[in-house]
């Protein structure tokens, strides 16, 4: 496996780590799944809406763990006919500190950052195949869909992957981490929101990444969040994951 690392340094600015969030929604359950022997929590919200379209996608939490805006996306995205499997990508590789992976919140030297990333992809693509083999869900309509860390490794693993799981892509505030026009050619069509200038990730990094992409001749989209936030919070939040519905719908 190439193992290129970048998304482990990505800004972030999640809150503390929290525990496995509890969902109170009757339409979720937890959905655990085996990782090279190791369990990880997850937890499969089907869609309320359009259900037998089978579109589903994995939903990547930030560099601070669950419960931030990724999880508003586990539980809003199926209301747009569109299931959601939320994964602790975190599981097999404990965080250093009790604020996750967050820069600046953890100890350079704590951890590899190349095997704790070659991990996450690991993750990644095994929760992709268990939800492509899940009934219900169209093993051709899976896509993948992360916030902040998560959606710079969701650009990661949908560069690296092979054969083809996910069939498009959903980055909210993601940038460019050295990312070339020819790693970026393998990706499947890809929606990337900023929440403008005053994103953490600089909207300059997001507009490199999408320019790359776009030269590289995939099918990619931009939505900018004029003087958003990072979090993506009440409005802006609704709006980006309307936006998200819209293109999954469109490409799953």
């Amino acid at each position: 496996m190439v193992v290129r690392g970048c998304c482990v340094a990505a800004i972030a600015l999640a809150g503390a780590l929290h525990p496995f969030p509890h969902f109170t929604e009757p339409n979720c359950a937890r959905a655990d799944f085996q990782s090279r022997g190791q369990t990880v929590r997850a937890e499969l919200c089907r869609a309320t809406r359009d259900a037998g379209a089978g579109r589903a996608v994995v939903i990547l939490h930030g560099c601070g763990g669950f419960s931030t805006f990724d999880h508003r996306l586990a539980t809003g995205l199926p209301n747009a006919g569109i299931s959601t499997l939320y994964v602790d990508y975190f599981e097999p590789t404990p965080p250093p500190g009790s604020r996750g992976f967050c820069p600046g919140r953890t100890r350079p030297a704590a951890f590899d950052r190349r095997l704790v990333f070659s991990r996450w992809v690991e993750v990644v693509d095994d929760a992709g195949a268990v939800l492509a083999r899940t009934r219900g869900i169209a093993p051709n309509r899976v896509g993948l869909v992360g916030w902040s860390l998560g959606g710079g490794l969701a650009i990661d693993v949908a560069t690296l992957q092979s054969p083809r799981t996910f069939d498009a892509v959903v980055a909210f505030s993601a940038g460019s981490y050295g990312h070339t026009s020819a790693q970026l050619a393998s990706l499947p069509p890809t929606l990337l929101l900023s929440g403008g200038r005053t994103d953490a990730v600089p909207l300059s990094s997001t507009l490199e990444l999408y320019r790359a992409a776009r030269a590289a001749g995939v099918k990619a989209s931009l939505f900018v969040y004029p003087h958003g936030s990072h979090a993506w919070p009440r409005e802006q939040g609704t709006v980006g994951i309307a936006r998200a519905a819209h293109f999954l719908r469109a490409n799953l």
